[in-house]
């Protein structure tokens, strides 16, 4: 198995003065996390989604449509009336005690024993959470085991933060558990530093896989048996359409190993930035001094809209509207697929989430069929973005989340087309 060099996860050159971009005059200055090269998918993906004439099917952002404007708006409006002095002021680092306590009995009915307040920490969306967490347990040259492929943003984390991301392949179960205690056992004896594993059990950015409960067993024995912290990133876990709930490997970790993130973003609004971090106390409280000199505080207007939001059982009513919203949204990807797409093209099924994962002929270069999508008004993003080993070559990853069913078939038969 390959060990990942620090790339650009997107396969894009990094920036290097030529025409037309910044000069970086003070890069000389910069200290060297900062001069990681980082994915650039992100970016790429705003560039291309922010054409209007661009059919994309590549941001796995929420679908406005959804959004409980009004509702949200109401809501803010008599918090403000009622409130609007401890709204607006600083509140505690780890979150309000009352969101906490909120939070720490709705995990507790996903499983999660033992879980209290002391045990959640309240972060500027979960993507600060997974910040924290790197900068708790990585120093410079530390391995973290991650899947190949998975989310761009957590490995982009990892290496800013001085990581080496070391990749383990992924299937239609999730992390393959016995390709990782194979590279865990060659790591170690090797003398490599292996802090952790990084992994999204439910519906995964971007394969839209879900880790089996045997896979979830083993990643946490694995954990065990090599003295590891778990990372779990779960931001996708209440958009499920079908089958049951697999317990969060938060929920089956007896020795308080996992730290499991959690966001609304995906659930009620990403733009509130909000999301929350259960782990330990030990863990809570050095994620919340080191958040204290980062940012201080989670803004309170967010936690406190959240907090009535839940109360009053508007969560749970806008989770199973989304589920309806995004499984006609899959449904109708999957069925454009089938009508559209050539013999040898496969795709995932995913049991939730946002996205679809497609893979080519061993030979095909999706790079190749991406240019030629973009002249025809149509974006995906790379399956390279996820692969830290520059693997992934024949594959990309489709969203179904924003895109409307006009669009989403008049992509899809043109990228049939461009593949036939």
């Amino acid at each position: 198995m390959k060990t990942s060099p620090v790339s650009n996860g997107s396969g894009a050159s990094p920036s290097n003065g030529s025409a037309g971009e910044v000069q970086d005059r003070f890069k000389h200055l910069y200290s060297r996390g900062s001069l990681v090269d980082q994915p650039t998918a992100i970016r790429d993906i705003c560039a291309l989604v922010a054409r209007p004439e661009i059919r994309s099917l590549a941001g796995g952002w929420p679908d406005p449509d959804v959004f409980p404007i009004e509702e949200t708006a109401a809501l803010f409006a008599e918090l403000m009336a009622k409130n609007g002095a401890q709204v607006l002021q600083y509140g505690p680092t780890e979150g309000l005690p009352e969101l906490r306590l909120a939070l720490a009995e709705r995990m507790a009915e996903e499983g999660m024993s033992g879980v209290g307040p002391n045990n959640i920490f309240l972060t500027h969306g979960s993507a600060q959470g997974m910040q924290l967490a790197v900068q708790l347990l990585v120093d410079q040259g530390d391995v973290i085991m991650v899947g190949l492929p998975t989310y761009f943003g957590g490995t982009g984390a990892i290496m800013a933060g001085g990581g080496h991301p070391v990749g383990v392949p992924v299937d239609r179960d999730g992390m393959n558990t016995d390709a990782l205690a194979e590279e865990l056992e060659r790591l170690t004896s090797n003398g490599e530093r292996v802090k952790g594993i990084y992994v999204v059990p439910n519906f995964q950015n971007p394969m839209g896989t879900t880790l089996s409960p045997e896979r979830r067993k083993r990643l946490v024995e694995l954990a065990r048996q090599y003295d590891l912290i778990v990372i779990e990133d779960d931001p996708y876990h209440d958009l499920i359409f079908e089958g049951e709930h697999l317990p969060p490997l938060k929920a089956i970790d007896q020795e308080d190993r996992v730290i499991h993130l959690r966001s609304i973003s995906k659930t009620y609004a990403p733009g509130l930035r909000l999301g929350w971090t259960v782990a330990e106390p030990g863990i809570i409280g050095r994620m919340a001094l080191a958040k204290q000199y980062m940012d201080a505080t989670t803004n309170s207007p967010a936690q406190f809209l959240f907090l009535e939001y839940l109360r009053r059982g508007y969560l749970d009513r806008r989770i199973a509207l989304n589920i309806e919203h995004y499984r006609a949204k899959r449904d109708f990807m999957l069925d454009c697929l089938e009508r559209y797409f050539p013999k040898g093209v496969s795709w995932s099924h995913p049991r939730g989430g946002f996205f679809i994962f497609v893979t080519l002929g061993p030979d095909q270069d999706a790079a190749q069929l991406l240019a030629r999508a973009v002249e025809n008004k149509v974006a995906f993003v790379l399956g390279r973005a996820f692969y830290v080993d520059q693997g992934g070559a024949n594959t990309f990853r489709l969203s179904y989340s924003q895109a409307s069913q006009e669009d989403m078939e008049a992509a899809l038969k043109t990228l049939g087309e461009l593949l036939s």
